[in-house]
């Protein structure tokens, strides 16, 4: 799915468009966090600054000059993974490195929390999977992009998240 795609199934999208390219540094995000980051979201953050969906889901999205706090958060929801790992809790999820790991990507309003399952494929073709706060654990496989443009348009069923979210026209607010 592309960019494009995504505008077209939430088109409140387009009100928080960046008027130009948004420049984060990828190579310090890469280097921190130990992978090039999906080729979608790449594309998300460099029109978009963080976001909300329906004041439910909100997507961790680097700001230009504020990458350190991106992954900061990136590794603060890691370690709240391991602890989870650790308990047994995950499910034999793990977390990124390690391989098969999940890394996040975004959460929500009630604890849920939105990963990539990464593979040693390209980024491309990681998968997503969501932790549900009531410990449902449910698997999407395509990107983030197409995950969120299948839940506005309900082709993507809402695992584990309230069956109401998205509501058909989602609001979007921008962090």
């Amino acid at each position: 799915m592309s960019l494009r795609e995504l505008e077209e199934a939430v088109p409140a999208l387009l009100d928080i468009r960046s008027a130009e390219r948004r420049s984060v540094d990828w190579e310090f995000v890469r280097r921190e966090i130990g992978v090039v980051l999906p080729p979608d979201f790449v594309a998300l953050a460099e029109a978009y600054p963080p976001f909300t969906v329906d004041d439910f889901l909100g997507l961790h999205i680097p700001s230009p000059g504020e990458e350190k706090y991106f992954v900061a958060g990136v590794q603060g929801l890691l370690g709240n993974l391991a602890e989870l790992r650790d308990a047994g809790m995950s499910h034999g999820h793990v977390p990124f490195p390690e391989p098969g790991g999940l890394l996040p990507w975004g959460d929500s309003s009630e604890g849920d929390v939105f990963y990539w399952k990464t593979s040693e494929a390209d980024s491309a073709s990681w998968s997503i999977l969501v932790s549900g706060h009531n410990d449902d654990w449910c698997a999407y496989a395509g990107d983030l992009t197409s995950y969120l443009a299948g839940l506005v348009r309900g082709t993507v069923p809402p695992d584990g998240l309230p069956p109401e979210f998205p509501g058909s026209t989602p609001v979007i607010e921008a962090d």
